[in-house]
């Protein structure tokens, strides 16, 4: 049985982030590192994290 290992070592995250804070404001991020920092960061622990479309970026269209 053949064994997957990556095609490429390059970093790859292509969404953003909106980190949501229990007041109704939010941070938002470019990368899910930043979003795990504001995470553990804050002293009042948000309350979600949405996964986002960067600005700018088309939705690609199939092959």
């Amino acid at each position: 049985m053949k064994q997957f290992t990556e095609t490429s070592s390059d970093p790859y995250d292509r969404h953003h982030y909106r980190v949501w804070l229990r007041d109704g404001s939010f941070k938002d991020v470019e990368t899910y590192d930043e979003a795990q920092r504001v995470w553990y960061s804050n002293k009042t622990r948000p309350t979600t994290i949405e996964v986002m479309q960067p600005k700018g970026r088309k939705c690609a269209k199939g092959f």
